[in-house]
């Protein structure tokens, strides 16, 4: 059976986030897999994160923007601070040199839809 693109996108960017150091038992995990699948299908919903992509994220797993959000939020924070610093580096580059600074729930997004293919 045919691998179609939604399931590679998903594997790629599941393949990125648990090397980075994102741990799939938090909901955040699996809010920011999908927003980056959503990301990287429609590049133009990063420009509009908290009115479009994060409802869209909402709607789909049956919960609020403000919850998606956090729970983001909360998932890099974890990887940032616990991840495998070598796969970070790799992936995030400059962003992730400054440790001192935090990136927004867009940059990450942005950057892993930008890596999917």
């Amino acid at each position: 059976m045919k691998e179609g693109p939604r399931l590679r996108a998903l594997k790629r960017t599941t393949y990125l986030l648990l090397c980075a150091g994102f741990q799939p038992r938090q909901i955040g995990y699996r809010y920011l897999r999908e927003a980056v699948w959503i990301s990287f299908k429609e590049p133009e919903m990063i420009q509009s994160v908290t009115k479009r992509l994060y409802p869209e994220v909402a709607k789909r797993f049956g919960t609020t923007n403000k919850q998606v959000e956090r729970a983001i939020r909360n998932a890099i924070e974890t990887a940032w601070t616990k991840g495998n610093r070598d796969t970070l580096v790799l992936i995030f580059g400059e962003l992730f040199v400054d440790r001192s600074v935090k990136p927004t729930n867009s940059e990450i997004i942005k950057i892993l839809a930008d890596n999917i293919f």
